[in-house]
């Protein structure tokens, strides 16, 4: 297979798996009853969003033969919806229900998914590849949600660690 019908495919494909985590997290934005939860797949559905944009501009500059233009990856939503997610979790002081928790589960599935596909694709194409820096790029960006999302399961079950911070004691 020639290199660009290859990275047109790759570059479908990823389109593809970004419209699947939209709709994955504006389906468990409705469905979850915490508010910190709620706002933390609303945060990840805008990022997932803006990753769709940014793979679809790559696409069509690439089939129009257009010279390539570094892409920007702004900061994601989710570093600014840390401590508010945090805030929100010391407030509400349950520790959560089974439906969050089986919804964490699926997108800390589809993260890991997304973050695996971006550096396979991105390892196969040459060094000089337009579209290699995107995909790890945007690896890098599902890399961030999947260790939110594992925080916020954490922090749920009560068995781990926020960014470091025990959520569990082991004084008797």
């Amino acid at each position: 297979m020639d290199l660009q019908k290859k990275v047109i495919e790759i570059l479908n494909y990823a389109i593809r798996v970004e419209k699947d985590g939209l709709i994955t997290y504006l389906n468990a934005a409705r469905k979850a009853k915490d508010v910190g939860v709620k706002n933390m797949f609303i945060s990840l559905a805008r990022d997932e969003y803006h990753h769709m944009e940014i793979l679809e501009k790559e696409r069509d500059l690439f089939l129009a033969g257009k010279p390539y233009e570094p892409v920007h990856l702004p900061s994601s939503e989710i570093e600014k919806l840390i401590p508010r997610v945090k805030e929100a979790q010391k407030k509400r002081g349950a520790k959560g229900e089974i439906s969050e928790i089986e919804v964490l589960n699926v997108a800390l599935e589809q993260e890991k998914r997304s973050r695996d596909y971006y550096l396979k694709e991105a390892e196969s194409l040459p060094d000089d590849c337009r579209a290699k820096k995107l995909l790890y790029d945007l690896a890098h960006m599902e890399q961030m949600h999947y260790d939110l999302i594992l925080a916020q399961l954490d922090y749920i079950k009560g068995t781990g660690f926020w960014f470091d911070m025990p959520e569990f004691t082991l004084e008797l």
